[in-house]
């Protein structure tokens, strides 16, 4: 077995965070050689508690965010010399620099860097990831058009950048018999009562406003909608503030962490995402895996994952009226149409994105690294 550490900013319940989890799982039951070790930069979110309730090895650096730390590096320096590590995977900016920094201190150890996202947080970032790129032994990325990002701003070459895409398991987003029946009645939704889903961290990225607002004016024409909006984070109150300032509070249901999310999207009559930036959003593959048909922004990759008119809409970011307009052409669509939207859906997500296969595309890059590392022993 070979020992890979997979490093990772957090392990809250964020796209990345699920799809090193996601992976880690798919190569065990196809029974890789990758022996994993995990270990987050942050204190263990669920994502982390969950790996470890699995049998898998991981640790915390501690750290907290915004604050170098030499003990933790100090402290991932030991877990890379006792765990005899031979490659270490990153995902994410921060993580990324950290394995870099190991990397000086163990040349023979091989490393990956994953870019999940399209915006890393500015132009001197981009720049960092430049002049240390050569630091790596592969730079991958999950979006085709974050690809076309790094690329076209200098921070990467082309033939240096690999893009290789989040996988979903879809069986496990095939609906659960019953889950809708008592989800609803829970929340005292009515089954005809056609009803929305956005799931994500509450920050900026999201746009969780322009979503409210768009809502709202929706609302005006088809009254007879709720939202479920499910997540955590440090804009969350300010959102329940504002669904009360809206006059829509009783249509919208706040309902925080789930770890049912595969229920409650069968809840669910269609998907919505609002977000200004992201990389390409598994949440997008999971709705699609259900067959619930999505009306999403057109930024990073959703246009990777949502094919206009036939798995969904894509509008203009940041844009009340866009937003709002897409929601009412799907509902203004019969029935059995929005069925057939959400089947086609599914259809490309196995197609396309199935768990198995980007667990085998990693899987041969692990093994591409490695024997480089041994022939140039």
């Amino acid at each position: 077995m070979v020992p890979i550490l997979f490093l990772i900013t957090g392990l809250n319940t964020g796209g990345a965070e699920m799809q090193v989890y996601q992976v880690i799982k798919a190569l065990r039951e196809k029974q890789s050689t990758c022996h994993p070790v995990v270990v987050s930069l942050l204190p263990l979110g669920p994502v982390g508690h969950t790996l470890q309730q699995d049998g898998i090895t991981v640790y915390s650096l501690d750290m907290k965010r915004g604050r170098p730390s030499v003990a933790a590096i100090a402290k991932l320096n030991r877990i890379v010399k006792n765990e005899n590590i031979q490659l270490i995977h990153s995902h994410l900016y921060h993580a990324n620099l950290l394995g870099r920094l190991m990397k000086l201190f163990h040349p023979n150890i091989k490393l990956v860097n994953t870019i999940h996202n399209i915006n890393i947080g500015g132009r001197n970032r981009e720049r960092l990831l430049q002049m240390t790129n050569g630091l790596t032994d592969s730079l991958t990325i999950i979006s085709e058009t974050a690809r076309e990002h790094f690329v076209n701003v200098g921070a990467a070459r082309p033939e240096k950048l690999l893009f290789l895409p989040n996988g979903v398991n879809t069986k496990l987003y095939q609906g659960t018999p019953g889950a809708r029946e008592a989800i609803r009645s829970q929340l005292n939704i009515a089954d005809s009562t056609f009803t929305w889903l956005a799931v994500g961290r509450f920050d900026e990225q999201k746009n969780y406003p322009n979503l409210l607002h768009s809502f709202r004016r929706m609302l005006q024409k088809k009254p007879d909608n709720e939202l479920l909006l499910v997540g955590v984070g440090p804009l969350l109150e300010e959102m329940k503030e504002m669904a009360v300032d809206l006059g829509i509070s009783k249509r919208v249901h706040f309902l925080g962490y789930r770890s049912d999310i595969p229920d409650v999207m069968s809840a669910s009559d269609a998907y919505v995402m609002s977000s200004d930036w992201e990389g390409m959003p598994l949440v997008l593959q999971e709705a699609s895996s259900v067959g619930l048909p999505i009306v999403c922004t057109n930024v990073g990759g959703n246009k990777e994952v949502v094919v206009t008119g036939k798995t969904g809409f894509i509008v203009q970011p940041r844009s009340h009226d866009a937003l709002a307009e897409g929601m009412l052409c799907l509902l203004q669509m019969d029935e059995e149409s929005r069925k057939q939207m959400g089947q086609a859906g599914q259809k490309y997500m196995q197609t396309m994105f199935e768990l198995d296969r980007v667990a085998e595309r990693w899987d041969a890059l692990y093994k591409q690294v490695l024997k480089k590392q041994s022939q140039a022993v």
